[in-house]
């Protein structure tokens, strides 16, 4: 159910299609039992679904995520492969999570799920290769996982190359943290960095701020733009003068998994990122020379001050992580791995 202020894309090559509507939220479901965060099928839906499909004859459906298991097994039959698309292996995200939070997306039952759906599909997609481990003791050994990772979004609007580094006039640093605020382990980094990170900062780089971006805050979101130095810009509708201004981004996360758009996007603009290993997990970063990693406060706030100090090291880190951005998440990169993962490595382009 696309937002209706969404556009559709201007190409001739895709087509956004609203399957479901107010009204189905009263019809029969596809099956009636659920795992939290499952997604409810409506027979309507599916029948739309299914009638597009046939007009279609689509050569291969991936489905997005096994919040959607429901709709693989009608699939099936409809096209020549089905690929489930996964962002997270959700059962291992599930067991990172404190199990009786109501905010987690999944609970323990999805391994079940994901069991299922590897028994139903011809591929599956996965972001990275410790989430291609992790699918190792759920999917079939027949079954192939493809490493399919995120690229940069909007690669058309970036800069084509490494853009200058940002004005100091305004404070320095000024420390960029992007989030869903809505989401609690992001809510969790964004109170370290707030908290215990920047003032940690600001006792040796008195004018350091803080800007927190993201959609859909909560009030112990909000609250943290009351403390010296923190601003918060809430559901910002373009993230690239943010990107433009920001010094680096501090990504402490310490839960949860994610696409690591955030971490993508500020080394695209070539912005020094200082994370956990978490944060960046699966993105195959090189340590101290694309990235600076710790897992405590302390350690998080210590590299910050000491990459301020340092501008030939400031320099060396914004050129590699832009490289490093580009090379290997850009659309080049990601067009390889999609045909790889759609199994057309030996057709003709």
């Amino acid at each position: 159910m696309p937002r209706t202020s969404e556009a559709q894309p201007d190409s001739l090559d895709i087509r956004l299609v609203e399957l479901g509507n107010n009204s189905d939220k009263r019809a029969p479901s596809l099956g009636w039992r659920r795992v939290r965060g499952e997604s409810r099928i409506s027979l309507p839906m599916l029948a739309r679904l299914k009638a597009l499909v046939q007009d279609f004859r689509p050569d291969t459906i991936v489905v997005e995520g096994v919040a959607l298991f429901k709709l693989l097994a009608p699939l099936r039959p409809m096209a020549r492969q089905l690929i489930l698309d996964m962002h997270n292996v959700e059962s291992d995200l599930a067991d990172q999570l404190p199990r009786k939070k109501s905010w987690r997306p999944f609970s323990s039952g999805v391994r079940s799920l994901e069991k299922k759906a590897a028994s139903i599909v011809d591929r599956i997609w996965v972001c990275s290769r410790p989430d291609e481990e992790r699918l190792e003791a759920v999917a079939h050994p027949r079954i192939p996982v493809h490493v399919v990772p995120n690229g940069i979004p909007r690669p058309d609007a970036m800069p084509k190359s490494l853009p200058p580094q940002p004005a100091v006039s305004g404070g320095f640093p000024l420390i960029l943290y992007v989030g869903h605020l809505g989401y609690e382990p992001n809510i969790d980094a964004a109170e370290r960095l707030a908290h215990a990170i920047l003032p940690r900062i600001r006792e040796r780089l008195p004018t350091a701020k803080l800007v927190l971006a993201g959609r859909s805050p909560k009030p112990s979101a909000r609250v943290l733009a009351g403390l010296d130095g923190v601003s918060l810009i809430e559901d910002p509708g373009d993230v690239r003068p943010l990107l433009s201004a920001a010094h680096l981004t501090i990504v402490p996360l310490a839960m949860g998994g994610g696409t690591r758009i955030k971490i993508l996007e500020a080394m695209a603009w070539g912005i020094p990122v200082i994370a956990t290993p978490l944060a960046v997990e699966g993105l195959g970063l090189i340590e101290g020379e694309e990235v600076l990693l710790s897992e405590s406060d302390e350690d998080l706030a210590r590299l910050a001050i000491e990459l301020c100090q340092d501008r030939a090291r400031i320099v060396s880190l914004r050129a590699r992580a832009y490289d490093g951005a580009w090379s290997r998440f850009g659309p080049e990169a990601i067009r390889d791995a999609v045909r790889h993962g759609l199994g057309l490595d030996g057709a003709v382009r």
